[in-house]
């Protein structure tokens, strides 16, 4: 039982399982209400957003950001939006990073863009943020 877990861990920090998003090389705007549920995997992240909206007396809806986009020949993905996101809080800048994961159907997973990922990637997740504020 504990090999097992520490075969599952291994391959769960594996960089083969992060897809690298920056490599789609298109950029999209969204607003920060689209990503809350991956602000709300962390308390801080959390926290700091809701300070700054607080701060700024604004509601999520009200704030834009921008994401990597996955283009039009993605089959499936095409127009998802995922990280790096920047979002902009009036002079500030929030930027988050996440751990992406882009599957097949039956769970095959893609670490880059390619023809066969573009044709049979279907789910795209992201998990670990991290962020920093700019300006």
């Amino acid at each position: 039982m504990r090999a097992a877990a520490a075969l599952a861990a291994f391959l769960l920090a594996s960089p083969a399982l992060a897809f690298d998003t920056t490599k789609l090389g298109q950029r999209g705007s969204l607003f920060l209400d689209d990503i809350w549920p991956l602000i709300q995997q962390s308390s801080e992240l959390k926290a700091e957003v809701d300070k700054a909206l607080a701060e700024l007396n604004k509601k999520s809806e009200n704030i834009i950001c921008h994401g990597m986009r996955f283009p039009g020949p993605w089959k499936h993905l095409g127009g998802e939006r995922v990280a790096p996101y920047r979002c902009e809080f009036g002079e500030r800048e929030l930027e988050i990073l996440t751990t992406a994961r882009v599957t097949s159907r039956r769970g095959k997973v893609f670490d880059r863009p390619s023809s066969t990922a573009m044709h049979r990637a279907r789910n795209v997740t992201e998990t670990n943020p991290k962020w920093k504020w700019l300006k």
